[in-house]
């Protein structure tokens, strides 16, 4: 058996140490592809936020609204948001203030439409109670609307028909068709 001379051996670290370094070079494209295309994603999805919290205001200052979800989606192309457990409060300073909550809801950022879905809930500040399954919030007209079943709920009354408009504007709401109405008891003025 020969000796190998002591001058290999710190050539043949090297050498050792040269190969495990490349090994490790190329396996880490690999793993950076992996973990690229495990993304949370959507298919088509630009950004995913939890806990989110927006606002803006409208009529000069004189009103504001303000949106509060546990998800949301945004999706660039189509100027779309979509959002999971949503709060939407409508509020203005000459007037009643409402909110709105949804299991699901869309923002379609161009056109301020928001469309609330999955028993949805109005609130009124004076006290009236909106349930449904679908409401759509349109911010240029200041109008909420649906055409599916619907319950009012007023303090001494209760609607219940399909469809409904209101204007937030003139505070008034128009029920569409085959409505009920119960009246609990109060004092009517003429």
């Amino acid at each position: 058996m020969k000796k190998v001379p002591i001058i290999i051996w710190p050539v043949a670290g090297i050498f050792l140490l040269l190969i495990i370094t490349a090994f490790f070079l190329f396996k880490v494209p690999y793993l950076v592809m992996v973990s690229s295309t495990t993304s949370n994603l959507i298919p088509r999805e630009s950004l995913k936020i939890s806990d989110i919290k927006y606002s803006q205001d409208y009529k000069n200052g004189k009103g504001k609204w303000e949106l509060k979800a546990k998800e949301a989606h945004f999706f660039n192309k189509r100027q779309i948001v979509t959002l999971k457990d949503v709060f939407l409060k409508l509020d203005s300073i000459e007037k009643n203030s409402f909110t709105i909550k949804g299991n699901e809801g869309d923002y379609f950022r161009e056109s301020g439409k928001i469309i609330l879905k999955g028993d949805v809930i109005g609130r009124s500040a004076n006290g009236y109670q909106i349930e449904t399954s679908l409401l759509i919030y349109r911010q240029k007209d200041e109008s909420v609307e649906t055409d599916k079943s619907i319950k009012i709920i007023g303090p001494f009354f209760e609607v219940n028909g399909n469809g409904l408009y209101i204007d937030l504007k003139r505070e008034k709401f128009t029920v569409k068709k085959n409505v009920c109405t119960t009246v609990m008891g109060g004092v009517f003025d003429r």
